[in-house]
């Protein structure tokens, strides 16, 4: 996922709409760390954030490359429960800056 955003192809994140993200609004800032070297990271800013009630929602709007996964994919980092009490976020990023070389 690190590469696809770094490189521009992933322009898409998708959180659950939980009370932790209650507050995210456009213009905040993400800060996207590679799995495998949490020093190395990319800020990116939100520009657009929709509200989604279930994850094929967003295939209608995004493309599978800007999301960077497919809907099976997806459907395997939330449960369903949680997508359905909460919904889903689709938050179209900005790269900023990386911080790496």
């Amino acid at each position: 996922m690190f590469e696809k955003i770094s490189n521009g192809t992933k322009t898409v994140e998708i959180f659950l709409n939980d009370e932790e993200m209650k507050h995210f609004s456009v213009g905040d800032t993400l800060a996207v760390h590679r799995k495998s070297n949490k020093e190395e990271m990319i800020l990116a800013s939100a520009w657009s954030i929709k509200k989604f009630k279930k994850l094929a929602e967003i295939y209608k709007v995004y493309s599978e490359a800007a999301v960077g996964l497919s809907l099976d994919e997806l459907a395997k980092v939330y449960p369903q429960n949680d997508i359905k009490k909460h919904g889903v976020l689709a938050v179209k990023m900005r790269v900023l800056k990386p911080n790496y070389d």
